[in-house]
């Protein structure tokens, strides 16, 4: 028994042996594996290098690289058999070529090609025969499921899934890839240009996203490389952001396009699909500040691919030069990674295969007969199992053959050239870090800001009247105003952070000191522009231009004065209007006599009347003007050609005249004048009441010690002499103002804040002088022309004055406007002149009244019995009786128009008089009078009534008749009996004439509604008087009149005239 147990040992020690050794010659041997290359005219990436020449290449890579330096268990050899296909072929013929590959050269895996169309037919072979399908294609990818996690079971992925391999990043991971870089550059409104279909399977995330598809985005397709139209429609779009989704040579001609229409600057950001960023010739960009950003797979100074790159120089047989160094691109050393990768996987399947024993079999198939390499698949699936570092970095594939686990480079472009900003991987996402070779320094990279505390430039929004912050803690977001807003615009416009340090000192020159000193970055505050500080610090064009200006309280208002509705016009147009009244009354009145249309007839009814009368009389014609002056009219109204055209040119004149000042009255009346004890800097200077000062130690101080200009000299003096004027800061300033007589001397800008909120202060004058705000920087700065041309842009964009309105006039309290469209009542302030003039106007009248009163009184009561100022109170008691009638007794006052001229009429003229009444009314010829009075001579014709005349007129003449009729008896009396030369007893058989008093006379006038019955009756004078004397006067009667019925009717005919009118009643006293 123990003979069978050493005998046992020693044999498997033997096959140990043996084994080992079999190991060790099989280490040792080398594995000869021959794969096929299939390529067309069409690949991609073939621009400057067939992809024929770069499969060799990377096989010529491979193998002059030891078995050591691969980190491989076997040392294989890779042979190839390559095939050249036209895409333009059918397919018939493409598939014969490719199954003579596998047939007649053996093949263990096909390579390629890049090309959709011949790869997804040379992909189906390779599935019918099992063996992998090896590719390098960017555009070779499904573009369904993007966001689908990977399933790791590879019984749920199709055979012919399983049978491919691509080395290019997956269309799922650059998604995600585009995705977040664009978010982490924060871009709301960019444009797409895309050359094939397939390539925007690389950003559909970016397309799909809910976040972006709120922006604004813009897609555009390239299809020539003379259409410019792409980025014309971004100009007119006002879109800075462009995603170029192309192949390198359109990439190329893009950009060259961009830089010949000015699109390449520092407003605009460019993102590249494409991974050949490093083989780009950029001497014509990174010198014009454009932002252009990238991904790449590899650094060029890695190890691994400068001896990538030697095996490429040698393989080429040419030198290495900066033009064949960009020879070597990303798909070079992607199949230089996929020989690679292959030999990997072969290398676990010799593996595999000698630990069960099996040897290794070289495909005889053929793609009639139906059977596939028995090795293929297991082939293909170690290639799930490999994991290696290679050129293009960590190589890796998920259970469907896509490329994973891949690391991306974020490039951008600089000065230096391309530098590298950041990462992206699909576990840590994209990580973009400042470096110092970023984009002129600013791109990324977070600047300290030092300001100020002062509204409305920089707030602190927990406290708005906050000016110290020590003890406090704060961020960027603790802050807001102008400046904030400009910070923020330069932020996003230069692509860089900020973080804000408030000044504690609330000192202006310390500002230009954390600069200067280079504790700062940027001085971002009101800061102004003079030379003191120009020599320290250098400053950018300014953002703000402004003035030195006063603050000064509101005037108070001056109240109106009494007339001031006089003030509409100057004391000189009421002069001139005045004058303009008089001349064209002495005017009108000088026309109106000449001219002969102006004399008319007083009596039109009177034919053989021949006395004409000019109603434009001295009083007429300056109650013409006047009454016309004030749109009132007049009662005297032109007929001449000439007196109506003046009278025309005058109303024009009043209307124009009366518009003006009916226009500017409610101004006048309604507007409070402000009255500013001080309307000037020239003013302030030669006063001493108002106190004057600036902020101590700042530019306004700075402006007036070193001005030339006398006034300014002489305020400085003023103010040097009186310490106390000056202030600290900018708040106590405008405290002072309010508090007492100070004038505060400060920057425009801040005054017209200041206005908008204190209701009571105001600006005196103009601006002193013209400065500006501007951006500090250190001395020598490269970035200040950036941050000029920034400042320009928004400028010129209105953002700037868009900000500049929300601070100051949006948030403001005092508008200049009436809130309430209502006009204020007016008080008796506004219009108590009218009044006085009213009441003056009154007592005037009443005067000039009392005045005619005591003229006309004199002139017709010579013989009065009582006296003037008797008469007068007589006249005022009847007019204030409360009953008292508007009728009155006639008295015996004379009518200058109704005396009679000629004195040395006879009395046998009565008769004629009578017969005048007579006609008067009873429209009726009667007998002459001549047989009455013989002898008579005929007097000359006058107007004692009126024909045809109205019934007051009637009736006024009667009595005008009965008081010249006595006063007539009256003088022939008194000549009669005075006469020394008459015999008074043989001279008239008739009775000598004596005093006969003449009874009054009342005549009323009958209502339109009496239907009684008239008759004629004569009314008596007098009843014991001579014939001669007892002449009457005819008149209407009725019925029921007092009068003696036996008097004769002087009236016949018909009565239906008068039956029309009612008749005048006459009754004696």
């Amino acid at each position: 028994m123990l003979i069978f147990i050493v005998i046992y040992l020693w044999e498997l020690l033997i096959i140990m042996t043996t084994a080992v050794a079999g190991q060790q010659q099989l280490r040792t041997q080398t594995f000869d594996i021959t794969i096929g290359g299939v390529f067309t005219d069409r690949d991609e990436g073939t621009e400057s290098q067939s992809m024929e020449s770069i499969f060799k290449y990377a096989i010529f890579h491979y193998n002059r690289l030891a078995k050591d330096a691969h980190n491989l268990a076997f040392k294989i050899r890779i042979k190839e058999e390559t095939l050249s296909l036209i895409a333009a072929e059918s397919a018939v013929q493409t598939v014969h070529d490719v199954c003579s590959l596998v047939h007649q050269r053996r093949v263990q895996g096909i390579f390629g090609p890049p090309y959709p169309e011949i790869a997804t037919l040379v992909h189906s072979i390779c599935y019918h025969v099992d063996i992998p399908f090896i590719n390098v294609c960017s555009s070779c990818y499904d573009a369904e499921s993007f966001d689908e996690e990977t399933s790791e079971d590879i019984e749920h992925i199709p055979r012919r899934d399983r049978m491919s391999i691509n080395l290019y990043p997956s269309n799922q991971d650059l998604n995600v890839a585009f995705h977040n870089l664009t978010h982490k550059l924060k871009w709301r409104k960019f444009l797409i240009i895309y050359d094939m279909d397939s390539g925007l399977t690389r950003l559909q995330k970016v397309l799909n996203d809910p976040g972006v598809n709120q922006t604004d985005i813009l897609v555009r397709q390239f299809t020539h490389y003379k259409d410019r139209s792409v980025l014309v429609d971004a100009i007119g779009r006002g879109i800075h952001n462009i995603i170029l989704d192309l192949n390198d040579f359109n990439t190329r001609t893009v950009l060259k396009m961009a830089l010949q229409m000015g699109m390449i600057n520092s407003n605009y950001h460019y993102l590249l699909t494409t991974l050949n960023i490093d083989t780009f010739d950029l001497e014509d960009f990174k010198y014009n500040y454009v932002n252009l950003t990238a991904f790449r797979l590899f650094n060029r100074r890695d190890a691994r691919v400068q001896m990538a790159m030697e095996s490429f120089f040698a393989f080429k047989t040419m030198p290495n030069t900066d033009a064949n160094r960009r020879l070597f691109t990303t798909s070079v050393a992607l199949w230089a990674d996929a020989i690679l990768a292959f030999a990997y996987a072969y290398d676990k399947l010799i593996a595999s295969q000698l630990t069960l024993g099996v040897d290794l079999i070289r495909p005889n198939i053929s793609c009639s007969d139906g059977r596939g390499w028995p090795l293929g698949i297991e082939l293909h699936s170690k290639f799930n199992q490999i994991a290696f570092d290679g050129i293009t970095g960590r190589i890796q594939f998920t259970t469907n053959g896509e490329r994973t686990g891949f690391e991306l480079d974020v490039v951008h472009l600089a000065e230096v050239g391309l530098s590298k900003i950041g990462s992206w991987s699909r576990a840590k996402g994209a990580n973009v870090t400042m470096t110092s070779n970023a984009r002129s320094g600013l791109f990324n990279s977070t600047l300290i800001v030092t300001t100020i505390l002062e509204a409305p430039y920089v707030i602190y929004k927990n406290n708005s009247n906050l000016t110290d912050l020590t003890n406090i803690m704060y961020s960027n977001h603790d802050f807001e105003g102008f400046c904030i807003d400009l910070l923020e615009e330069l932020s996003h416009a230069l692509k860089f952070h900020y973080k804000i340090k408030p000044i504690t000192t609330s000192r202006y020159d310390d500002m230009v000191e954390e600069v200067k000193h280079k504790r700062a970055d940027l001085a971002v505050a009101p800061l102004t522009i003079n030379y003191a500080r120009e020599k320290q610090i250098d400053f950018t064009k300014p953002f703000l231009s402004l003035g030195i200006a006063i603050l000064f309280k509101l005037p108070k208002p001056e109240k109106p004065g009494l007339f001031s509705f006089l003030s509409p016009l100057s004391l000189e147009i009421w002069i001139y209007t005045f004058a303009a009244v008089f001349t064209v009354s002495f005017i009108l009145l000088l026309i109106a006599r000449c001219s002969p249309d102006e004399w008319r007839n007083p009596y039109p009814c009177d034919t053989e009347y021949d006395v004409l009368e000019n109603r434009f009389t001295v009083s007429n014609t300056l109650w013409f003007a006047i009454g016309t002056l004030m749109q009132q009219g007049s009662d005297v109204s032109p007929s001449a050609i000439s007196t109506r055209l003046v009278s025309g040119i005058w109303w024009f004149f009043t209307l124009i005249l009366i518009s003006s000042y009916t226009a500017n009255l409610a101004a006048f009346l309604t507007v409070e004048k402000l009255v500013n004890p001080i309307e000037s800097a020239e003013d302030l200077s030669k006063q001493n009441k108002i106190k004057y000062g600036v902020v101590e130690n700042g530019s306004t101080e700075q402006f007036f010690r070193e001005s030339s200009i006398p006034t300014y000299q002489a305020m400085w003096k003023q103010m040097k002499s009186n310490p106390d004027v000056f202030v600290r800061k900018n708040k106590f300033g405008v405290d002072r103002v309010k508090a007492e007589s100070y004038a505060f001397l400060m920057e425009s800008t801040t005054i017209e804040y200041i206005v908008q909120r204190e209701c009571n202060l105001t600006q005196i004058g103009g601006l002193l002088d013209n400065k500006g705000y501007g951006i500090g920087l250190p001395e020598g700065s490269p970035y200040r022309e950036r941050f000029s041309e920034i400042i320009l842009d928004l400028q010129e964009k209105g953002v700037i004055q868009k900000s500049y309105n929300k601070w100051w006039k949006g948030k403001g309290t005092c508008s200049s406007e009436k809130k309430d469209s209502k006009a204020n009542p007016l008080d008796l302030t506004n219009v108590g002149g009218i009044f006085v003039v009213l009441l003056g106007g009154v007592f005037v009248s009443l005067l000039v009244a009392i005045l005619e009163f005591l003229w006309h009184a004199r002139k017709n009561h010579a013989n009065r019995r009582e006296s003037v100022w008797w008469e007068l109170m007589k006249e005022l008691r009847f007019s204030i009786q409360c009953g008292a009638s508007n009728r009155k007794a006639l008295v015996a006052r004379r009518c200058s128009q109704c005396t009679i001229d000629n004195e040395e009429m006879e009395l046998s003229e009565v008769p004629a008089q009578k017969q005048l009444i007579h006609r008067t009314h009873s429209n009726r010829s009667s007998s002459s009078t001549s047989g009455h009075f013989p002898g008579v001579q005929p007097v000359p014709k006058r107007r004692t009534t009126v024909e045809r005349t109205s019934d007051n007129d009637k009736f006024n003449t009667l009595l005008m008749l009965a008081a010249e009729r006595t006063s007539y008896l009256d003088t022939r009396r008194k000549k009669y009996f005075n006469d020394p030369h008459t015999d008074h007893k043989t001279r008239h058989p008739s009775p000598s004439p004596q005093r006969t008093d003449i009874p009054l006379v009342l005549i009323e006038q009958q209502p339109l509604n009496h239907t009684q019955a008239s008759r004629s009756h004569q009314v008596r004078f007098s009843t014991n008087t001579d014939l001669s004397c007892r002449s009457s006067l005819q008149i209407p009667n009725y019925e029921d009149d007092d009068g003696d019925s036996n008097a004769a009717d002087v009236s016949s005919g018909s009565t239906s005239s008068a039956n029309l009118r009612p008749k005048p009643r006459v009754s004696r006293l």
